[in-house]
């Protein structure tokens, strides 16, 4: 991953709405979004998505998945 992509990133998680997003992420202990981020490690950025997928139903999670979407843009 390009470091500007890695720093964007961080900056984005470390926004009230990005700590919310993990927090919410976070709802199973962690595990799901630990088993995302070794599929992205491993380039499966598919079994990240299937893993992820059912969380990202949420509509607390879409609503700051939007917000953060628009400060990037705007950003």
């Amino acid at each position: 991953m390009d470091p500007k992509d890695q720093k964007a990133i961080r900056q984005l998680l470390g926004s009230p709405q990005g700590q919310q997003l993990l927090r919410l992420l976070s709802k199973d202990g962690g595990t799901a979004l630990k088993q995302a981020g070794a599929a992205v490690q491993q380039g499966d950025q598919a079994e990240a998505r299937n893993i992820l997928a059912p969380m990202l139903q949420d509509p607390e999670v879409q609503k700051l998945l939007a917000a953060l979407e628009k400060s990037m843009n705007h950003g």
